[in-house]
């Protein structure tokens, strides 16, 4: 009785949390607009999008400052664009971001911004025509190129008289998309169907590569909170990021099991590599029931914060990007040691301590077996079925 009045409690407090963060005010953008045209003085001239008419302390010159909003991989992005009066591009700044900060820095120190100087406000801004992507954050890119569009496109229509060429929103699927589907459907006939179990160690080599080192997307904190806070990226243009997170949830719904965890998780994949250096047989399990429950405890704590500040990226803090990405701090490559080496010793050390997505997708699994027992009954669950509770 005493368990389930916490769990109320510990989500009536998210909800609330969440409620709180959703009705609070928005930065003032005249705050931002200060910082980046000073000595000047602002007229807002429309409300949806932001815009404002910036004067010249001397009189001389004029810029039109617009406010765009896009979402990125973990979260939105508010982008302000500085055009003149002839219609070009001057300036592009990311004035507040809910972006997984790594992603975000991998964009800033390309100088990607830099590419829309001199753009002309009505121009289509089109990715791989008017301006390259960053290698390893695409969709990070891709939202500010949005937000600037949607900016630029307002001002050059309703300010500056210019007519638009707006081009048909495109479906990106591709390859990735394609092997992403086949290999989710993949697990689900593996493990269900066929129950080859053993051929769960392919499909986590082929994670590691696919969606670790090439595409390097993975179900993360941030994404979790992103989907829960209604910060989705476009589907047309961002279906990878669909197909992992609502893929990884939905066969957990689907069938019951964490299978995206231990079949489909690229830093689940190394972890199970590294065990290998002792070999798997001398890697044990934590068996510390209080360290086992650490991942709930971090999950809660983490949405908690990202509810609070209305920001998916402040609660993460797994190493997935400094592995993959091969960026970080310090301390990110600091942890990102500890637990490689740990691995070695304890098998999916981060898995059963500290990863709050396995604690997120067991919750999920649970909950639907929970509901299976009202329609029918349970069906006997084998241990190679759910790797987390084998002990050898």
């Amino acid at each position: 009785m005493l368990k389930r009045m916490m769990i109320v409690v510990a989500v009536a407090m998210l909800i609330g949390v969440l409620a709180y963060s959703n009705m609070a005010a928005e930065e003032d953008e005249l705050l931002y607009m200060k910082q980046i045209l000073p000595q000047t003085s602002f007229e807002e001239i429309n409300n949806n999008p932001p815009t404002f008419k910036a004067d010249q302390s001397d009189g001389k010159d004029h810029y039109y400052v617009v406010f765009g909003e896009a979402n990125g991989y973990g979260g939105p992005l508010k982008i302000a664009t500085v055009i003149d009066p002839l219609g070009e591009i001057q300036q592009v700044v990311v004035v507040e971001s809910r972006e997984t900060s790594s992603f975000l820095n991998k964009v800033l120190k390309a100088k990607f911004l830099d590419q829309f100087k001199n753009i002309k406000a009505n121009d289509p801004i089109e990715m791989g025509a008017d301006i390259d992507s960053v290698t390893g954050a695409t969709v990070s890119s891709r939202a500010i190129a949005n937000a600037v569009r949607q900016g630029s496109h307002e001002v050059a229509l309703n300010q500056l008289g210019l007519s638009i060429s707006e081009k048909p929103e495109s479906w990106e699927f591709g390859l990735a998309e394609a092997i992403a589907i086949i290999l989710f459907l993949a697990v689900l006939v593996l493990s269900l169907v066929w129950k080859k179990f053993k051929v769960r160690y392919i499909t986590l080599l082929a994670a590691v590569v696919i969606f670790g080192f090439w595409l390097k997307i993975q179900i993360s904190l941030s994404s979790i909170s992103a989907l829960l806070m209604g910060y989705w990226p476009p589907i047309h243009s961002n279906m990878i990021w669909y197909v992992i997170v609502l893929g990884g949830l939905g066969i957990a719904l689907f069938s019951g099991r964490n299978l995206y965890c231990y079949w489909l998780c690229p830093f689940g994949g190394v972890q199970e590599l590294t065990s290998m250096v002792r070999g798997r047989s001398k890697c044990r399990r934590v068996s510390n029931q209080l360290l086992r429950l650490l991942p709930k405890i971090l999950l809660w704590s983490g949405l908690l914060l990202t509810f609070l500040y209305r920001n998916p990226a402040i609660g993460s803090y797994e190493p997935f990007g400094t592995l993959f990405g091969l960026t970080g701090t310090f301390l990110n490559w600091l942890l990102l040691l500890v637990i490689m080496t740990a691995s070695i010793f304890i098998y999916r050390f981060w898995c059963d301590c500290f990863c709050p997505v396995g604690a997120f997708l067991d919750i999920c699994a649970k909950v639907r077996r929970r509901l299976g027992k009202l329609v029918h009954s349970p069906e006997k669950v084998t241990q190679h079925q759910m790797p987390m509770n084998k002990t050898e």
